[in-house]
């Protein structure tokens, strides 16, 4: 793998997001139909943060220490949201990916184009171009 290649080489650009005030039981349906673990939080256009199935599972661990019932359809994306996501420009490297994905312990990025939402890269899309 050559870390000096531009992201732009491997990024996803078709980018599945919801909307702050979707529930939880949409990003839910979204992550089990469309079989992705990240989905991003778009208000206006702007990339206002990022979902992951992990987000969902501290839910539940919650929850059930509480022994309290998730109620999907009350909880929206905004209260599960990691907000002001950590971005990266198309222009970056693949090696600075991999050093932010360890750095923070992160398994997807949102990458922009200046201001502009350009899509996305998960550890995921790094490995497989790795072996490529």
């Amino acid at each position: 793998m050559n870390s000096e290649t531009p992201i732009k080489k491997i990024v996803n650009t078709h980018v599945v997001f919801v909307l702050p005030t979707d529930t939880m039981q949409r990003v839910e349906d979204i992550f089990a139909t469309m079989h992705i673990h990240h989905v991003l939080v778009l208000e206006n256009e702007a990339l206002v943060g990022v979902i992951s199935k992990s987000d969902l599972l501290n839910v539940y661990t919650e929850t059930a220490n509480e022994r309290k019932v998730v109620d999907r359809e009350k909880i929206i994306a905004a209260e599960l949201m990691t907000p002001d996501p950590i971005v990266l420009d198309i222009d970056d490297t693949i090696g600075l990916a991999a050093d932010i994905f360890l750095s923070n312990k992160i398994h997807s990025i949102p990458i922009v184009n200046g201001s502009k939402l350009a899509g996305i890269i998960t550890n995921h899309d790094l490995i497989k171009f790795a072996f490529q």
